[in-house]
């Protein structure tokens, strides 16, 4: 009896450090799933930037070829390329109707995205939507794409207006 009356303290000592094991394994999992679902809502987020600006510029493409920005399909490519640049290897999951963003799957889901942009959101807030695609113009312009990237800040600034009323009247 003396015998097991040390050992039982002994084993509730190591089914202790068993369960403080599996909690802190528990734990860590339950943060590294936190951690990779909080990367994937960023990566999705960057992407999502790039892609309404992408959208945007398709969708205004004849207003801004004549509103003096050079040829539209600079800023197209810009963005595109943004995209694939973030996207690299990942494949982000999209819920039905709207394909998988993911490199083999790109052309398919800026296709899808160009017309969703357009039917669901440029079309409802039209005023909101020139702002966005001027604004996207403007970034890509401080990047360094399209002639507007050699003009000063002052320069940029009255195109950029010129711009605004240019889609705010002529816009798609």
């Amino acid at each position: 009896m003396k015998h097991l009356a040390i050992l039982t303290p002994l084993a509730l000592l190591a089914l202790t450090a068993c369960e403080d094991k599996a909690a802190q394994q528990a734990a860590a999992e339950a943060r590294a799933k936190a951690e990779a679902t909080a990367q994937a809502k960023a990566l999705s987020d960057a992407l999502m930037v790039n892609v309404r600006c992408y959208a945007g510029i398709k969708w205004q493409q004849v207003p801004l070829q004549r509103g003096g920005i050079g040829d539209p399909q600079l800023y197209v490519d810009y963005y595109r390329g943004m995209i694939e640049k973030k996207l690299g290897d990942a494949a982000i999951p999209a819920a039905p109707p709207a394909p998988e963003l993911s490199k083999a799957t790109l052309d398919a889901y800026l296709d899808w995205a160009v017309k969703d942009y357009i039917d669901t959101r440029f079309t409802a807030d039209r005023k909101g939507a020139i702002d966005t695609v001027s604004a996207c113009v403007q970034s890509a312009a401080e990047f360094g794409t399209g002639p507007m990237a050699k003009l000063n800040p002052a320069q940029r600034f009255d195109k950029m207006e010129y711009l605004r009323d240019h889609l705010r009247q002529r816009g798609a």
